[in-house]
């Protein structure tokens, strides 16, 4: 019984030291990703408000939705011009979206 407490609060201790990191992680990337984006001149709200949008985005590619389905949509309805929209893209599937959609953020 001892051992399993023992076990049981190494595990706790463990998970609490590794969530603070992981969660520095993910404020480093949203941070470098909402910077990139403001360094050329893409402003979709506060950087959480990106942040959110970026991980949807992925989202709809992953439901099937095109890279040019999300031009499209973030031309029209966030009034970005072509080129911006395919820097938020390529920029979000390389920050946010797991394996296939985009090896490298766009460089520039």
């Amino acid at each position: 019984m001892t051992t399993k407490i023992l076990a049981w609060t190494f595990g706790v201790l463990l998970a609490v030291m590794l969530v603070p990191a992981g969660a520095a992680r993910a404020d480093s990337t949203d941070s470098e990703f909402a910077s990139y984006l403001e360094e050329h001149g893409i402003h979709l709200g506060t950087p959480s408000q990106t942040v959110n949008m970026a991980r949807t985005m992925c989202q709809d590619l992953e439901d099937g939705y095109t890279q040019k389905d999300e031009v499209e949509q973030l031309t029209e309805s966030n009034k970005l011009s072509e080129s911006q929209a395919e820097i938020f893209i390529g920029a979000a599937t390389a920050d946010y979206c797991p394996g296939k959609h985009a090896p490298t953020r766009p460089g520039g």
